[in-house]
């Protein structure tokens, strides 16, 4: 029997706000469960605003208190849970309760890059390609039957944000035919993954962000586009400050007159630094005190970053 998707009961886990948008524009969200509140987390602000334009109820638990809503999640009767970057663990109390499971949409072409931030880890690890996937949860970490995916190229010009962008965008048309699909009655596939082809990323730690001007330029140019705002940015030192290169470009070529990471050429506020084989040029970068606090600070060709 087929349903409207307006009929589809859906409660949503996590904080990716478009997905969350499209779920409520192609189904009934009962429900919204996301992170307790950081200060600068743009992204849960934003789940909170639609939850308050849709007047749907929002909790930001921590993730010993999910326990507690098993009761209250069971008499809401959901069809389906749909998670996207939901942080905690969801207990198999919660996850194998809707009729049509808990999906999970994971941005890789699992089972390659499980785990975490595994948008950065693809462009810091060079891959020209990457993907989306849903898939049902089970008690492993991104290890649950894939229902659908879809392979995403990464251009020599994508940051994370905008791979993030398109990974997003099309993580939406999955999920729009998977509603369709599951309020008309049409049968789900399902596939199991091949954990022989399965690869594990842990979460970034602060120290995965910085440097190091003896790796060639690629290596370089990938870690600084990987880690553009909104996140953190890949860092050096200079004169005893911290500095964020939020975007870079590469020229290669070989020049063995300097060492590397030495400044040899400026214009304006473009520096460019000497790498093993060839330059990072960039004019996107924030120098901060031992306070974390931005300055001015003038460079000049031959300063040395470490």
């Amino acid at each position: 029997m087929s349903m409207s998707n307006k009929n589809l009961k859906t409660l949503f886990f996590g904080n990716n706000n478009v997905v969350l948008d499209i779920l409520i524009k192609n189904s009934n969200v009962m429900d919204i469960f996301c992170r307790p509140a950081s200060i600068n987390d743009k992204n849960i602000h934003m789940v909170k605003a639609i939850a308050k334009i849709h007047s749907i109820p929002l909790r930001q638990l921590p993730r010993k208190d999910l326990y507690r809503c098993i009761e209250y999640i069971t008499s809401l009767n959901a069809d389906i849970i749909v998670v996207c970057g939901y942080k905690y663990i969801i207990p198999k109390e919660i996850f194998t309760l809707p009729k049509f499971g808990t999906i999970n949409i994971h941005p890789s072409y699992l089972p390659a890059y499980r785990g975490q931030h595994v948008i950065n880890w693809a462009i810091i690890n060079g891959e020209n390609e990457t993907g989306v996937t849903i898939h049902l949860i089970d008690e492993g970490i991104d290890t649950g039957d894939i229902i659908l995916q879809k392979k995403v190229p990464i251009s020599f010009e994508d940051t994370a944000k905008t791979l993030h962008n398109k990974i997003y965008r099309e993580a939406c048309e999955l999920l729009i035919y998977l509603l369709n699909c599951v309020a008309s009655g049409k049968q789900i596939q399902r596939k199991k993954q091949d954990g022989t082809k399965a690869s594990y990323f842990k979460p970034r730690v602060p120290e995965d962000g910085r440097i190091n001007w003896n790796k060639n330029g690629l290596e370089i140019y990938n870690l600084i586009r990987a880690l553009v705002k909104p996140w953190p940015g890949a860092y050096s030192c200079i004169r005893g400050k911290k500095i964020i290169i939020w975007g870079a470009k590469l020229k290669r070529n070989l020049c063995d007159y300097h060492s590397n990471g030495e400044i040899i050429y400026m214009d304006g506020l473009t520096i460019i630094i000497k790498v093993n084989d060839g330059q990072i040029i960039t004019r996107e970068y924030t120098i901060l005190n031992g306070k974390g606090e931005e300055i001015d600070m003038s460079l000049k060709i031959g300063d040395k970053l470490y």
